[in-house]
């Protein structure tokens, strides 16, 4: 059964014979119902589901991350910064052919934006540290000045993500972000053997981002 949400004119919501309305992100929606059916998947079918579930995945772990850095590309728009990630993950960073499919982590987007990326980016390990560099500009202007880093470490083996949405100023050219790779001592525990690491910039009222570099893979254990 439907109803007319907020009297005559309002927007219908429920059920109407075999379609749904319902009201999205401030729009009326409808959808068709959906039906079982003993039909087998066809093989562009199937690939593409692997495919959302491989990007399902991964941006589990780092829904707090992505709500800043695809929060200006999707402002406005009827996508979630977390459907962005996950389109920009299919799109890029799944090779191979299927069933084979694998992730370019180097191909990643963590961020997507108009403001200047960073510039010879780098990092290097001390112990559970991860240090960042950048290089910076004394002709920045006020704004990009006062912008602050984004620092992403992502450890595929676990799918664990430790990061920093709001680091250091652009211009003060370095900053470090604490991670904690798992030891794998006990045989449930899957050992971390490389952490994937990324950088870009947040502007300080968090409306505008640089696209995301990636800075490398650190190999932790042999």
């Amino acid at each position: 059964m439907s109803r007319l949400k907020s009297g005559l004119y309002g927007p219908l919501v429920g059920k109407l014979g075999n379609v749904i309305h319902y009201v999205w992100r401030g729009m009326n929606v409808s959808r068709m119902v959906s039906h079982k059916t003993n039909i087998p998947a066809t093989i562009p079918q199937l690939a593409s589901r692997k495919k959302f579930t491989m990007a399902q995945k991964f941006v589990a772990p780092i829904g707090d991350f992505i709500s800043y850095s695809f929060h200006p590309a999707t402002k406005g728009k009827t996508k979630f910064p977390q459907n962005e990630a996950s389109s920009l993950f299919r799109k890029h960073a799944i090779m191979g052919e299927y069933p084979d499919y694998y992730t370019d982590y180097s191909k990643v987007i963590m961020s997507k934006g108009d403001l200047p990326a960073p510039v010879n980016a780098g990092v290097s390990r001390s112990g559970d540290l991860l240090i960042f560099t950048w290089e910076t500009n004394p002709n920045w202007n006020y704004k990009l000045k006062s912008d602050q880093v984004m620092l992403m470490a992502y450890l595929p083996d676990t799918m664990n993500a430790f990061f920093n949405v709001g680091g250091a100023r652009r211009t003060a050219g370095t900053d470090v972000l604490e991670f904690h790779p798992q030891p794998g001592t006990q045989d449930w525990i899957k050992r971390d053997t490389v952490v994937e690491t990324y950088l870009a910039f947040i502007s300080n009222d968090r409306q505008q981002v640089s696209d995301s570099v990636y800075t490398g893979q650190i190999i932790l254990h042999p």
